[in-house]
């Protein structure tokens, strides 16, 4: 078993976690029958084929495959081992670790990420005094009160003030026992020429930024006049990477996945503002492009988002590709213009939440929007220009899953250019075409490969593999009929021989728990499949009888293989007698071979009719 973490402690943990809540965290679910379907998290797609079953505690992607319990799930998709997904998910419950649980390295990692939260805590409460309560802060609150943002609100996002003084926060943080080079490694000071201490953040508002877990994970600070920078953020720490966080999901990740929608904003104070107006949904980048990472978090809560940047920002190169990163990930993305190229922040002071909410009903989808910046660009009065929009919007229509989304866009394209739907197709075929030629064979981007065609065989020891999981009784009948040996292919074979030692073993275990013990990855995905696939356990003493003799057939010839290859052998070295007895031997399964074909055809049952 990974790391030094007690199996028993492992299990109870996973036992007192339901998975829908965790990977709630990371993808949007809806229930469908018994079971939950959402994005994949894995792979981009358009269509639902990640399933989680409450009941197994368990999920698979039928797209690309991945699957397993609540472990898997956070390993693949955080980057983790083993043990610190087991550490993940008990920080997350609150359930402490035996510490002799845990090797000394791991120990010590988790006692440094917990100093550093610590030390940010610090800081966030020396910031928020100094705005709140000092002198100090006075031109602040008057800045925040301009600004028309209560004190409730301040609180709310833990706002605060950087004096402008050398090291007033070093030398606080110094005298709480925090040491230099903690403080240097989170990015609140940097080492001057003679060796002292300089706070990064001076003279400046403060804004702390938290992960979804509310820890305060890194700072951004804002200027109150005309100096530069006019933002500044926490550098790359241990605990912080502005590419893969966003402002306010702490406080808006609930309502998101309520709302079903998420307002992408460019700037701490267009949040701030637009939650203190009631817009609860907003979060916003941290001075970056739109990252991979950003649209991922983001499908953690919903599929749907609006971006709402600043009118002079909107229309930037990098937002663009911001903006197509996330539609490639799933994400439906719609564009919010704010009237008289107002910025949201100030749009919602001057004209409230009612008005906001009215504009948002009208932003365009993102194809729409495309479309609109490149008639601004481009001359749509002459053909040239017509052809040059058409061409750079050609592969966003291939991207369009939806052939009725797709249709209308085109149609769309075509009457605001009046120019001939058939041409608009026909530059479709011919960037298909570049793409196929130059394809290596793996499928489109980003997609899985089409599974090839399940066999007779393959499918028996699928189906037999749930059976012997799900109906341990059966497993003595069949070792009597071969056991193991009865599946050709490994993953099978690993997955049936682990649950046979464990139930020799005396463990009680139920199906899903045997991903746990799983070392193989494919074999936990091939397990996760099996488990979630429906249907094919119906007349379940019919279906097993047909797959003993299915993969008995199979495992005979098989047998009568490798005999003929030895006899073959023996012949060539002239062994007359061990030839002559492989050939009795062959004879023997291929008279073993036709009475299981007769079986199989007559329809007896294998089990009445012994092996």
């Amino acid at each position: 078993m990974p790391g030094l973490i007690s199996q028993e402690f492992i299990d109870d943990l996973r036992n007192r976690v339901d998975i829908i809540e965790v990977i709630r965290d990371f993808v949007a679910l809806k229930k469908q029958g018994q079971n939950y379907v959402g994005l994949c998290p894995f792979h981009a797609e358009k269509t639902p084929s990640f399933v989680v079953s409450p009941h197994k505690q368990i999920f698979h992607c039928f797209g690309c495959g991945k699957g397993g319990n609540v472990y898997t799930f956070l390993m693949e998709r955080n980057g983790l081992t083993f043990p610190d997904a087991v550490t993940s998910l008990a920080h997350r419950c609150g359930i402490p670790i035996p510490q002799d649980g845990l090797s000394p390295e791991k120990a010590k990692q988790n006692s440094l990420r917990e100093k550093f939260y610590h030390i940010n805590e610090l800081t966030a409460d020396f910031f928020q005094k100094m705005l709140l309560h000092e002198a100090k802060g006075k031109e602040a609150r008057h800045y925040l009160k301009r600004r028309g943002l209560v004190e409730q609100t301040c609180e709310k996002f833990l706002l605060g003030f950087a004096p402008n003084a050398w090291d007033e926060l070093s030398c606080f943080l110094l005298k709480k026992g925090v040491l230099a080079e903690d403080l240097i490694t989170l990015g609140l000071a940097v080492q001057g020429q003679q060796g002292r201490l300089i706070d990064r953040f001076r003279n400046r508002l403060i804004f702390p930024i938290m992960n979804f877990n509310s820890k305060i994970i890194g700072f951004g600070g804002r200027v109150l006049d005309d100096a530069l920078p006019k933002y500044l953020n926490s550098p790359e720490t241990p605990l912080f990477n502005k590419g893969r966080q966003l402002y306010g999901i702490n406080l808006a990740r609930g309502l998101i996945r309520n709302k079903d929608q998420a307002i992408l904003m460019e700037g701490y104070l267009d949040v701030i503002t637009a939650h203190q107006y009631g817009v609860t949904q907003a979060v916003a980048t941290l001075g970056t492009a739109l990252t991979e990472e950003q649209g991922k978090l983001l499908m953690r809560y919903t599929y749907n988002a609006v971006i709402c940047f600043d009118a002079d920002v909107a229309g930037q190169e990098a937002t663009k590709r911001g903006l197509e990163i996330l539609q490639q990930l799933g994400l439906n993305v719609s564009v919010m213009t704010i009237p008289e190229g107002k910025d949201p922040d100030e749009f919602l002071r001057k004209q409230g939440a009612e008005h906001f909410y009215k504009v948002l009903t009208q932003a365009y989808p993102l194809f729409e929007y495309n479309l609109l910046k490149l008639m601004e660009k481009y001359n749509q009065d002459t053909i040239a220009g017509k052809i040059q929009i058409i061409q750079e919007l050609v592969p966003d229509l291939y991207r369009v899953q939806s052939p009725v989304n797709r249709q209308g866009y085109i149609q769309m394209l075509a009457e605001r250019l009046s120019f001939p739907e058939k041409a608009i197709y026909a530059e479709i075929r011919n960037f298909q075409a570049e793409r196929v030629k130059s394809r290596d064979g793996s499928g489109a981007e980003g997609q899985p490969r089409e599974k090839e065609a399940v066999t007779a065989g393959e499918k028996a020891q699928r189906v037999l593999i749930r059976l012997v999981l799900e109906k341990p009784e059966i497993i003595r009948a069949v070792e009597e009929f071969g056991g193991k040996e009865l599946f050709s292919d490994k993953l099978y074979q690993e997955i049936y021989r682990i649950n046979y030692l464990l139930r020799q073993a005396g463990h009680n275990i139920k199906a899903e728990d045997l991903i746990t013990h799983l070392e193989n990855e494919e074999a936990r995905r091939v397990l996760t499949e099996i488990l979630l696939t429906e249907g094919f356990l119906q007349d379940g003493e019919r279906i097993f009888r047909d797959c003993l003799i299915t993969l008995g057939i199979e495992l005979v010839n098989r047998i009568i293989e490798e005999k003929n290859v030895l006899m073959t052998q023996y012949e060539k070295n002239g062994d007359v007698t061990q030839s002559l007895k492989i050939m009795a031997e062959m004879q023997g399964m291929i008279k073993e071979r036709q009475r299981l074909g007769s079986i199989l055809t007559k329809g007896g049952n294998i089990l009445e009719e012994g092996k």
